[in-house]
């Protein structure tokens, strides 16, 4: 019990010692040390104290971390242990990869090593990946009209206007038709039931009051222009409604994107065209 106490003792004394040893300057001498063993040709002693100085590497700073590395790579090639000696020089390649080797100190085998481990270790430039093209959105078609029943289309028309031109594939012009014709018909429509009210009440009003009934015809005369103004304008809308579904050709795409004729919008940059193309 008592000797190994004495030697546990031993033990951490020497370890004390040899901490103290590798720090600082003498760090730097073991370094020094072992460049002599390797120049000398002692190259196994040289392995040795470079190997017990890796631990304390990081005290140097990085030049004379490379050196370490590198002196170690040379001991490990000449002792004929290449693939040790590519570990050290890529250690040191990591630390400093623009290192290079000198061919008028260094021996021609250990450059050799030293490219074989520098063209492993090169960094391929990232491949740019390849530029793929916009993809456009695909253009919608206009509908194929040439299967639509003209009388089909013109008996609808006869019900609603625009309603032909929407089966035939016209929408923007069956739209604005249904759009004309619902504010035209619409004002027909009470302006008729207004003034069919405004007669009975005229036809209501008894003889022997010549003001009230002036008044009530009066009235009557006013919804009965009104009605004739909205007729007059519903039926336009309706005659031209008929017009452009029996005499004006379905739409036929041009080079432009556009059809031959019927209601168009254009947007540009700076202006928005709105009108009717006629064709010929």
């Amino acid at each position: 019990m008592r000797n190994a106490i004495i030697t546990i003792l031993i033990l951490g004394i020497g370890g004390l010692c040899f901490g103290q040893q590798v720090s600082g300057d003498s760090l730097l001498k073991m370094l020094e040390y072992a460049k002599s063993y390797y120049n000398g040709g002692e190259y196994e002693q040289a392995i040795t104290e470079l190997e017990k100085a890796l631990q304390f590497l990081k005290q140097l700073n990085q030049i004379d971390q490379v050196e370490a590395y590198k002196y170690l790579a040379f001991s490990y090639v000449a002792f004929g242990d290449k693939e040790k000696a590519k570990e050290q020089f890529r250690l040191a390649l990591k630390l400093e990869p623009d290192m290079e080797l000198d061919p008028s100190t260094v021996s021609p085998k250990i450059i050799k090593v030293f490219e074989e481990v520098k063209a492993e270790v090169v960094v391929q430039p990232p491949v740019k990946p390849p530029v793929t093209p916009p993809v456009k959105p695909p253009v919608t078609p206009l509908l194929d009209s040439s299967h639509k029943s003209p009388i089909l289309a013109t008996g609808m028309s006869c019900c609603l206007p625009g309603l032909g031109q929407m089966y035939r594939g016209e929408k923007k012009t069956g739209t604005t038709l249904m759009i004309m014709a619902a504010a035209t018909y619409v004002p027909f429509l009470i302006s008729a039931g207004v003034a069919e009210k405004k007669h009975q009440q005229y036809l209501d009003v008894p003889p022997g009051d010549p003001d009230a009934m002036d008044q009530a015809y009066q009235e009557y005369r006013g919804w009965c222009a009104i009605r004739a103004v909205t007729g007059v304008a519903a039926t336009g809308v309706w005659l031209y409604n008929l017009y452009d579904i029996i005499f004006t050709k379905p739409p036929v795409k041009t080079s432009r994107g556009q059809s031959d004729n019927g209601f168009y919008c254009g947007l540009e940059l700076k202006r928005m065209e709105l009108g009717y193309r006629f064709g010929f």
